[in-house]
């Protein structure tokens, strides 16, 4: 579908090979994303208002150009069936722009989906780079000495203090009068124990990163609303990759917190944005290693202010999201989000089973 001089063209352009086919050969969560991927590829290819989506992907893209076509598919498959046909790339009468997908119900409304990817901030970035920085120094000083050592980093923005600490480190390291030597600082802390003692382990813990979730978040909706004002109403289906969902305080919530948290973050946010039906909030597909059981995994909550779901769409993969309808004749098509999502885990079963190719359960491991 994309042409067998794709993988070479797309690496050439672009520098890099989307995580479906990068990760395939040695990802255990890879696999499902890959097959979902080239399944609903297929099915959209049936329908012409595809060809410029397909066009796009054939000349090469950027990791955002990526991440939006998956999106557009993935709300494709969730919504597109017989008696709901789905359109992509609409115009949006009065505009220049179009929008990301138009779905139409047999009976009732037409309405549109915008979608957008939320990647890491800079700030975000950098702070990993800070921690993986540190890391690999302390690493050189194991190496350097032959020791062990258990290290924590509690701040990284003072430089000069962190080389103050690692220094301090390397001269505990060097130094075999104590088995065991202790590091502290407002930096850090670490633990030196000389190799082949009681109880030498290696572990590091990164600095962490605290911050306002959803004040980034917010602002990425806002311009969604602003940009697609027009006469139909706009469902926003946002995929937040982050960290909103794993790494700030809506993580802590339990699940009717965080669908209210929500619901009124989005309401005060969006208000005035009139032509807005609703908003699907998400993960996305999130890795995470050794949920394989959905009893443990899937949760759910329901109330007037929204929906909350947790599921576990494959092996090590998992899906939050929170629906929330902004209008009152957006119940309907609430529903039909929320019983999207609630099957989910479904959807490459099923489509495996209509293409006659075997399930994933009986493909070999190893």
């Amino acid at each position: 579908m994309l042409g067998p001089t794709w993988p070479e063209r797309q690496f050439e352009r672009m520098g890099w090979w989307p995580p479906e086919f990068n990760m395939l050969m040695f990802h255990t969560a890879a696999l499902p994303q890959f097959l979902a991927l080239v399944l609903r590829l297929e099915a959209a290819a049936k329908e012409p208002t595809f060809a410029s989506v397909l066009r796009g992907l054939k000349r090469g893209v950027t990791p955002a150009d990526w991440r939006h076509a998956l999106l557009q598919l993935e709300v494709a498959r969730a919504l597109g069936s017989p008696d709901w046909a789905i359109t992509f790339e609409p115009e949006i009468k009065g505009s220049r722009s179009k929008a990301d997908v138009m779905v139409a119900p047999s009976t009732g409304a037409a309405f549109l989906v915008e979608i957008t990817s939320l990647a890491r901030a800079d700030v975000d970035q950098v702070w990993e780079k800070s921690n993986h920085e540190v890391w690999q120094a302390v690493t050189a000083l194991e190496l350097r000495h032959n020791v062990c050592i258990a290290a924590e980093l509690i701040d990284h923005d003072d430089r000069t203090e962190i080389a103050a600490w690692l220094d301090a480190i390397e001269t505990a390291a060097a130094s075999s009068e104590h088995e065991v030597q202790c590091v502290e600082s407002p930096t850090g802390r670490a633990e030196v124990r000389r190799a082949g003692s009681a109880m030498a382990k290696s572990s590091f813990v990164g600095a962490i990163a605290a911050r306002d979730g959803w004040r980034r978040l917010g602002r990425a909706l806002q311009g969604k609303a602003r940009q697609s004002a027009g006469p139909l109403p706009v469902w926003l289906r946002v995929d937040a990759l982050d960290g909103f969902f794993q790494f700030t305080e809506f993580a802590t919530l339990d699940w009717t917190e965080r669908v209210e948290r929500v619901a009124a973050n989005l309401r005060e946010d969006l208000a005035g944005s009139s032509h807005l039906a609703g908003v699907v909030l998400s993960s996305g597909p999130a890795v995470a290693f050794g949920a394989t059981n959905p009893k443990a995994e899937n949760q759910a909550t329901h109330s007037t202010s929204g929906h909350g779901l947790r599921r576990l769409v494959s092996a090590h993969t998992v899906r939050e999201t929170v629906v929330v309808a902004l209008r009152d004749d957006a119940t309907e098509q609430q529903e039909r989000w929320v019983a999207a999502y609630v099957t989910e885990p479904d959807w490459l079963p099923k489509d495996l089973s209509d293409h006659g190719l075997p399930q994933l359960v009986t493909l070999p491991v190893g």
